[in-house]
């Protein structure tokens, strides 16, 4: 099994670039990263990405490092459980405030 930091710098990185490019509003993981905003709570619930999108893009990243199942449990619960864009739009979501 690779190390944990092979599994986060590379794996879950390359996922969380994917996922928050495709994101709506779209965005620049490592560009949140160096400007704060992921230190900010729940910041990552600003972001949607349908569930089966999210599902594709854990798959195709899975596949491309050739991950064992072992580690594809792993990095699911980084991934699924930590700071992933959201699946679920709150009712009022594209509606402009007044």
């Amino acid at each position: 099994m690779r190390s944990n930091e092979y599994l986060w710098d590379k794996v879950v990185m390359d996922m969380y670039r994917e996922m928050y490019t495709k994101s709506d509003p779209s965005a620049d993981i490592d560009r949140l990263v160096e400007n704060g905003t992921t230190k900010k709570p729940n910041w990552f619930s600003d972001y949607y990405l349908p569930k089966e999108e999210f599902v594709k893009i854990f798959n195709k990243v899975s596949k491309k490092h050739r991950l064992t199942r072992k580690e594809k449990e792993k990095v699911s619960f980084e991934v699924y459980l930590g700071a992933g864009p959201t699946s679920v739009r709150p009712p009022d979501w594209d509606k402009e405030e007044n």
